[in-house]
């Protein structure tokens, strides 16, 4: 251990050394207890010896490391809760700034923490919580109230809907469970058609593959294409969402967003899409109820239409038994479902050498059973394996868990 200082942003200091009567940790948060208060929002701890602080920002929600006193070497991190403070406060008082690299990567400066906020703001959003399956299933119900029938187009599927006055929801959903969800509202903030890179960008980060659902692609009833400044056309949008790996919004969106200090709403999200994704119950009246711009007949003709595909469509395989288990067994040693319950996680911070041939056979498992694979977040190790969760393996897993 070694001596420490704590600081607030109102000229409050206190000094600790090894030997005193409390731990560090214990007059940390006495500190914390008898100084902070609404005009006091961050505490600076730090390491004088070895030129090493941990800043608390309460308002932000954040945390910054500090190495040396020229030229210091800054990082941040964003913290959801008390609990994320504390952590942070003990594998500092513990052991300094390189035992802060646990819990997580490090933001190199504010503007990525800022988009990184931005994307954790997401993760609680109604798009993210929803189960892909239940989102098309719902989809399809809107694309059909709305009078029009999904279209296929070699193994993709287009669905979309529109409000009546020019704002538009329009999905891609290819066969190897990658989609991309386009939001329009044609009097947002986001919106840029006349300055093609700017609209362009907007789908930065979108893998390519998912992002060939809508380059050239014909326009229709609730889509338009605008110029793409290296040729062809790319369909019009102010929210941009991809689903390569879980639901995740563009790079490019989370970017403008940031530069003009906009929000989710922003994107028209959750006044065309998520309003439908909340109902608990997603039935005609509900979605009458919902949409003012539907009349109840084309609402019930909507659901009428889905309910006789959905019956037709209701028969599945039988699982192999033997892979089944296999996933099963592997789960239980390994996994856990998301926050969410939209994924499978295996191999959770295991690189590809840690999680051996066991991953070699999970793969072989998810391939024979049919499931959902999709890539990993971004910053998730090497190893792990994230599937998309269905109802026949969880009446399964409700034996191993």
């Amino acid at each position: 251990m070694r001596p420490l200082t704590f600081s607030d942003d109102t000229g409050n200091k206190e000094a600790w050394f090894p030997g005193d009567s409390l731990s560090a940790v214990d007059a940390i948060r006495q500190f914390m207890d008898q100084r902070l208060d609404d005009d006091s929002t961050t505490l600076r701890i730090e390491d004088e010896g070895s030129e090493e602080a941990l800043v608390l920002l309460f308002d932000d929600g954040a945390v910054c490391r500090v190495k040396g006193a020229q030229s210091p070497r800054t990082e941040y991190r964003l913290v959801t809760n008390a609990s994320g403070y504390r952590t942070q406060i003990a594998q500092f008082v513990r052991g300094g700034f390189a035992a802060l690299d646990r819990h997580g990567p490090w933001l190199p400066d504010t503007a990525a923490l800022e988009r990184a906020r931005l994307r954790s703001e997401f993760e609680e959003s109604v798009l993210r919580r929803t189960h892909p399956r239940e989102l098309r299933r719902r989809l399809e119900v809107l694309t059909r109230v709305d009078g029009r029938e999904p279209t296929t187009a070699g193994e993709v599927i287009h669905l979309g809907f529109g409000n009546g006055d020019g704002d538009t929801v329009n999905a891609w959903l290819a066969a190897d469970a990658r989609a991309l969800v386009v939001t329009y509202d044609h009097a947002g903030a986001l919106i840029s058609p006349d300055d093609v890179r700017a609209h362009a960008a907007l789908y930065d980060g979108v893998p390519a593959d998912v992002l060939a659902l809508v380059r050239d692609v014909p326009e229709t009833d609730t889509t338009r294409n605008v110029p793409h400044p290296d040729g062809g056309t790319l369909v019009a949008a102010t929210g941009v969402f991809h689903f390569s790996g879980p639901c995740a919004m563009a790079d490019g969106l989370v970017t403008r967003m940031q530069e003009a200090r906009l929000s989710l709403e922003d994107t028209g999200v959750g006044r065309l899409l998520e309003r439908f994704l909340a109902l608990k119950d997603f039935t005609p009246a509900a979605v009458a109820e919902e949409a003012e711009w539907w009349g109840a007949d084309d609402v019930a003709r909507g659901f009428a239409a889905t309910a006789a595909l959905e019956q037709e469509q209701s028969a599945t395989a039988r699982l192999d038994q033997d892979a089944l288990d296999r996933f099963c067994r592997i789960w239980a040693d390994s996994g856990y479902n998301d926050r969410w319950d939209v994924h499978y996680v295996l191999f959770d911070s295991c690189t590809l050498d840690d999680a051996g041939e066991a991953r070699d056979e999970l793969l072989r498992s998810i391939r024979t059973l049919g499931l959902e694979l999709v890539d990993a977040p971004p910053g998730a190790a090497t190893g792990e394996v994230w599937v998309r969760t269905d109802p026949r393996i969880d009446n399964e897993l409700e034996r191993w868990s």
